[in-house]
């Protein structure tokens, strides 16, 4: 998730158990350039492999160029990735504005080229990410097409690119791309609670789930939903205990050296969202100058309530 998925966030996520994670996505174009705050977007480490570096653009070219700098990188050791991910299913308007993300499911033919060519530029397997199509759902048809184009798996979010998110469930639908293709199927889209995230795996028969939103600011939403797979109760979380996994955050960010104003503002008001008196912290929040302050507001926040529901989007 751009501004959020950051190599510190990441390292929490995978200690609390997630199986995966994936960079912010980066711009072919960029990569190919060079550029330096490109390439610290997409600053990986041995400690949370397997990790995948995400990356969009809009032509054949310019994303097989990338795939193939992204490699050379592999190979020096200045990066270290699992994977490749093609990222077909970004609904930003300034992204579809440049025909990279999901504008590309308006043109699966594009998408395919696209997929194949970064997949023969590419010695590290190549996965995709997309949405169930552009207006209706064609997700069996575009799953099928990129698998003969040579992605190693491919990550399905059940709504389509244009319906925005009225739609709270909808990830049984998946089970048809499941049995349509041989690659590995990881359904997106609503696992916003550990018990959703198990919901949504037993239910769509996927090979996995995928964990956005719902772990901004809660990264032991994965240890949750693992403690449930495992038939454990997901144990709720104290304000003690989620102010420690910040000020963890906030040491992993500066000892990477992605610590920012903005970026930092951005963590902490997800860290306190769910708690009362969010409102009032958040304000503060928004006009902290500088991350020592946006640190101190997060130390002295005390809630009303001392703990929330595991089940609850913090």
């Amino acid at each position: 998730m751009a501004a959020y998925t950051d190599i510190a966030f990441r390292l929490l996520c995978r200690r609390a158990g997630a199986s995966m994670c994936f960079t912010e996505f980066a711009n072919a174009n960029a990569i190919v350039r060079g550029g330096e705050n490109t390439l610290a977007l997409m600053r990986t480490c041995k400690e949370e492999a397997p990790t995948g570096i995400q990356i969009f653009g809009a032509d054949a070219s310019s994303m097989a160029d990338a795939c193939r700098k992204i490699n050379s990188l592999v190979e020096t050791g200045e990066l270290f990735a699992s994977s490749i991910d093609l990222n077909f299913g970004c609904p930003a308007g300034s992204v579809i504005r440049a025909g990279a993300g999901s504008a590309l499911l308006r043109n699966p033919k594009k998408m395919a080229e696209i997929a194949s060519a970064c997949s023969k530029a590419s010695e590290l397997p190549i996965t995709a990410k997309i949405r169930a199509g552009w207006r209706n759902n064609e997700a069996v048809e575009l799953a099928k097409m990129l698998q003969e184009a040579g992605v190693a798996g491919i990550a399905v979010h059940w709504r389509t690119a244009t319906e925005g998110r009225k739609r709270q469930e909808g990830w049984s639908a998946l089970q048809g791309v499941v049995e349509a293709v041989e690659i590995p199927v990881i359904g997106n889209g609503g696992a916003n609670t550990p018990s959703r995230a198990v919901q949504f795996l037993q239910q769509s028969g996927c090979a996995a789930v995928m964990i956005a939103s719902g772990a901004l600011g809660n990264p032991s939403i994965f240890s949750q939903a693992n403690a449930l797979l495992d038939g454990k109760e997901a144990a709720p979380l104290s304000w003690n205990e989620k102010r420690k996994s910040f000020m963890e955050y906030v040491r992993l960010a500066k000892e990477n050296g992605i610590s920012s104003p903005k970026r930092m503002r951005a963590h902490a008001i997800e860290w306190v969202s769910g708690f009362n008196g969010v409102k009032k912290a958040r304000t503060k929040l928004n006009a902290a100058k500088n991350v020592d302050d946006a640190v101190k507001i997060l130390e002295e926040f005390e809630p009303d309530s001392h703990s929330l529901s595991s089940d609850k989007k913090m």
